[in-house]
């Protein structure tokens, strides 16, 4: 029965053209020396990565020799790791592979396969496969990844489009960036930011042109997310989580504390243990939704008690939970801006925090510390200003006073609209538009 079914499955894939994709930037090995962890949130074209590793690797490698996977497949449930044994001996028959050369292995879905790892390590070992799997975030972690193949995987996340992907998908030009800064142009290209800003990322989304249809993906994305990844993963109280859920996205780009959260769901009546709530945010972190950033401070202890600013993995999941969220622009240019960097830090060795005078409520503060090592590398303030004169004395004050604790003279102002240098008692401040900043490599 189980041969049948993987004929099937394979033979699908033998005659199958792979489909039209955006390129993703998010670079992967093609002769990886580990298992290939492919990781992110839930509709972020994780499996589209796959089909387009299968075409970077098809001028170099015999597509005999490339085997993809869907264990979503209607005909493969209920599979075990002694399965997957028959799998392989229908690939020879079906295939006639490239006899010493290795097979390439695309498994997606692999947390369906009951003890997949056991599997998957004993045939990595072999030496023969070069193996890629991706798993739903509501099954498999990346730290359940990490503990289950021992050491002998590398994670790359999957976030959704980035704004350079958002403009592939709308078939923009970045040849030259200047051009775009002038006269219909500039508009186009404010337009489009206006869009990203307001719906996101999520490629389904931004490849649908009507709003009402863009809206209802996200409101259908945000549920399944909420029971498939959160209360049937971890057998949640759904009212309760709900309700912190809810409380949490309002607070998006802000300070916000267990403590506050706690006992806003006191004046609603719910009744929950402030442990219950800790959790409740590292369900929240481990499937991608919600990232908190910590306070600089050279003090661990102090980083860990003060409040956190929460940012959530997409703009269209903000406007999905929170629709009023449009009026405060500012803040989803920031959540924008601190989900960029979570992408541009991959790979790489610098952390974010936020900065915030101690002992101050009403404080001076900069959205983001850019730390790598012991130095801070650059300091970030995102504001709503189409003009010089809208940018607030305060934010410039902020990045001063900032600079001048934590040492660093690499100041940015990133704006809706105001490109321009700004020099300040003796420091120079360069302010960007943030379409500007979103399309450069660069911090």
């Amino acid at each position: 029965m189980r041969e049948e079914d993987f004929k099937v499955v394979l033979s699908e894939w033998k005659v199958s053209r792979l489909p039209e994709l955006v390129e993703r930037e998010i670079k992967l090995p093609l002769e990886p020396t580990t298992i290939v962890a492919i990781i992110g949130p839930r509709q972020a074209g994780k499996t589209f990565r796959m089909f387009q590793l299968v075409r970077e690797l098809s001028g170099m490698v015999s597509r005999e020799n490339m085997l993809y996977v869907n264990f979503e497949h209607e005909r493969l449930r209920n599979l075990d790791a002694n399965d997957l044994e028959g799998m392989m001996k229908v690939f020879y028959q079906l295939f006639l592979p490239v006899e010493n050369a290795p097979i390439y292995l695309f498994l997606d879905e692999i947390q369906n396969v009951r003890d997949w790892d056991r599997w998957v390590r004993r045939v990595y070992e072999s030496g023969k496969f070069r193996i890629f799997i991706s798993g739903s975030s509501s099954k498999l972690s990346s730290k359940e990844i990490a503990t289950s193949l021992r050491g002998r995987s590398i994670d790359f996340t999957v976030f959704p489009f980035s704004f350079r992907e958002f403009l592939k998908a709308k078939r923009v030009e970045l040849k030259n960036v200047e051009v775009l800064s002038y006269l219909e142009e500039r508009g186009r290209i404010l337009r489009l930011t206006e869009e990203y800003v307001k719906f996101g990322g999520y490629p389904k989304v931004v490849l649908t042109e009507d709003i009402d249809t863009k809206e209802r993906i996200l409101r259908a994305y945000y549920e399944t997310i909420f029971y498939k990844d959160l209360v049937e993963r971890y057998r949640v109280d759904p009212t309760l989580l709900d309700a912190f859920l809810r409380y949490a996205v309002t607070c998006f780009s802000k300070q916000v504390s267990i403590s506050k959260i706690y006992n806003y769901l006191k004046t609603l009546g719910l009744k929950c243990s402030k442990s219950t709530l800790i959790k409740y945010l590292k369900y929240s972190e481990e499937i991608f939704l919600l990232f908190p950033t910590e306070i600089f401070s050279y003090s661990i202890k102090e980083r860990k008690q003060y409040p956190k600013k929460l940012y959530v993995v997409d703009n269209g999941i903000i406007r999905a939970i929170y629709p009023d969220a449009e009026r405060s622009f500012g803040r989803l240019m920031e959540n924008m801006v601190a989900i960029e960097l979570l992408r541009r830090r991959e790979g790489s060795k610098f952390e974010v925090f936020y900065w915030k005078e101690y002992g101050k409520r009403d404080g001076n503060e900069v959205d983001f510390v850019i730390r790598e090592g012991i130095s801070t590398k650059k300091l970030i303030q995102v504001t709503y200003a189409n003009s010089k004169n809208d940018i607030e004395r305060r934010e410039i004050g902020n990045l001063i006073k900032a600079s001048e604790e934590l040492k660093c003279k690499d100041l940015l102002i990133i704006t809706w609209d105001y490109e321009g240098e700004l020099e300040v008692e003796g420091r120079r401040i360069k302010c960007l538009p943030l379409w500007k900043w979103l399309i450069s490599s660069s911090l």
